[in-house]
């Protein structure tokens, strides 16, 4: 019996992720058209590789929209490390928070997610599509176009906004203003509405306060959270 289309799709993408090799557009048939058909062949391309999402990331797509995804934990890194252009397609850094849930999201709750600490991070979107995705619907079933999560220093949540900067090299510009707690609000509706998730799970929100910047060789950026620190990563 012939495959469906959800079957077909998540094939393609569990073996470009498992494989590392570049993924040809999804043929027309395939391709999802909705965000709910793309989500769920996302959560076939976990189930085929047998990973178990540590939490939710919600990240800029390449359109400029802001897409929901799975987070893993095999795709943190730590401050200062190195990014291989090679194995990042289509590289987009953001700035980033991660904030660690002290309390489960209870999918039918409204109230503000618990956050115990959060981390300073840098996101770093990729794509395993050769051209990069053919729109948002394809970058959300290639799993939101997760690459990997640097991770900076652990603090307290801030009561008040804080100013956000993303820069590259010797840049100092000035940052764009931030509500984190309304930031991580925003995350934990979308984790209630794929299902919830439990105490100490993660949301993981970026595409904060700056522009994304594509990964250059040789470049080295930073993402700095005024009055928090901030977190780098260079590009080899």
């Amino acid at each position: 019996m012939e495959q469906d289309p959800i079957t077909r799709a998540t094939g393609y993408l569990a073996e470009a992720f498992e494989n590392g090799n570049p993924l040809a557009p999804l043929p027309p048939g395939i391709a999802p058209a909705s965000q709910d058909d793309a989500e769920e062949v996302a959560g076939g391309v976990l189930a085929r590789l047998g990973f178990a999402p540590c939490g939710i990331r919600v990240a800029p797509a390449a359109d400029g929209s802001l897409i929901t995804g799975p987070m893993l934990e095999a795709r943190f890194l730590d401050d200062g490390a190195g990014l291989a252009l090679e194995i990042m397609r289509h590289g987009r850094a953001s700035a980033a928070l991660l904030g660690v849930l002290g309390a489960a999201l209870d999918p039918e709750a409204t109230t503000p997610p618990e956050i115990t600490a959060i981390h300073l991070a840098l996101d770093v979107s990729a794509s395993r599509y050769t051209q990069g995705p053919a729109d948002r619907f394809a970058e959300i079933a290639d799993l939101a176009g997760l690459g990997l999560l640097v991770l900076g220093k652990r603090r307290p949540l801030p009561e008040a906004p804080i100013r956000v900067a993303l820069m590259e090299g010797e840049a100092k510009p000035k940052g764009t203003p931030l509500d984190p707690r309304a930031a991580f609000a925003a995350a934990a509706a979308e984790a209630r509405r794929l299902g919830g998730l439990p105490a100490g799970a993660v949301l993981v929100v970026a595409g904060l306060g700056a522009p994304v910047l594509a990964l250059k060789a040789g470049a080295r950026l930073t993402a700095r959270f005024t009055g928090l620190g901030k977190v780098s990563a260079s590009c080899g």
